[in-house]
């Protein structure tokens, strides 16, 4: 008896409720309005420019050597030599040159590509970096 009370009672308190408006009766104003202070405003615009001015994304290269700028150019020649369709780059951050290869978009693509260079390049890791957008053809 008491479940067929409680169940009357939730019934009876749920049943006028709507979750959602049936299809075609929306109210006449559905626009969105962002209100936004005029700084935050101002940032969103500095964040467009530089991403003009700067125009990468967070992905993956693998660094094949690290050390003289004389030892990097080699090793950058050699891996071009053997990987032609490849970008390779010599980077420098203080104190030494790095020599990075590739524009991965993801970890899983640069560790599949580090496991073919691995016994060429001895010593190669995969790292997080900015790298340039994919090229399309």
């Amino acid at each position: 008896m008491f479940r067929i009370f409680l169940f009357v009672l939730v019934f009876s308190c749920f049943h006028g409720l709507k979750a959602q408006s049936p299809v075609g009766h929306y109210p006449a104003n559905t626009g969105v309005q962002v209100e936004m202070p005029e700084n935050l405003r101002n940032l969103i615009y500095l964040y467009k420019e530089k991403a003009k001015k700067y125009p990468q994304i967070a992905g993956y290269r693998i660094q094949i050597f690290n050390g003289r700028k004389s030892d990097c150019l080699s090793q950058r020649g050699a891996f071009l030599r053997q990987f032609p369709e490849m970008q390779a780059y010599l980077l420098y951050e203080v104190p030494e040159y790095k020599t990075q290869v590739g524009n991965f978009r993801s970890r899983l693509e640069a560790e599949r590509f580090l496991q073919q260079i691995i016994e060429a390049f001895p010593g190669s890791f995969v790292i997080a970096t900015q790298i340039e957008y994919p090229k399309v053809e």
